[in-house]
């Protein structure tokens, strides 16, 4: 009897092998591999976009008027940039001497190498004066509305050309 008995454990010790259990009667089941959870991701939360600066606001130049007095030194020492803003064809039949034609229908072709043109006489200490044919005459004032709205600093010759040929002054 103690043979069966004996017999009996062995059988159950190797039905215990093949499950994996080892041990008597009260064998422990196999460790388990049990995977340690990952923290759940942090939520990346995209950092707010720099706030775009207000536009600049463009600096309003000047805009007065100067007398036929008061410019014609400005104009015989060459300290001024003079711009005709008559049509064209009209400053061929005389203009003041050193005028620029700046006709009011070419500002906006012509603004970008009239900005160069008019920061290079600024920086020598000149003066900007733009004229039209008579006080009548809106052409100069245009122009030089918009000179100003975008920061220049321009005089609108009382008068215009007429004032300067009906004094006698020279003309080209």
């Amino acid at each position: 009897m103690k043979r069966c008995l004996l017999a009996g454990l062995a059988l159950l010790e190797l039905a215990a092998c093949e499950e994996g259990q080892t041990g008597h009667a009260a064998s422990v089941p196999p460790a388990q591999v049990v995977a340690k959870p990952t923290p759940p991701k942090k939520a990346v939360t995209p950092k707010p976009a720099a706030p775009t600066p207000p536009a600049p606001v463009p600096v309003r130049g000047t805009l007065t008027e100067i007398s036929l007095e008061a410019f014609f030194p400005r104009q015989q020492a060459g300290t001024a940039l003079i711009y005709d803003a008559r049509p064209g064809f009209v400053s061929r039949f005389g203009k003041i001497p050193g005028a620029i034609s700046w006709p009011k229908g070419d500002f906006d072709h012509q603004i970008a190498s009239r900005e160069v043109e008019i920061g290079a006489a600024v920086k020598a200490g000149k003066i900007v004066v733009v004229y039209c044919t008579d006080a009548a005459c809106p052409d100069a004032r245009t122009v030089a509305e918009k000179l100003a709205a975008r920061g220049h600093d321009v005089a609108v010759l009382q008068g215009g050309f007429a004032d300067w040929k009906t004094a006698g002054m020279p003309t080209e």
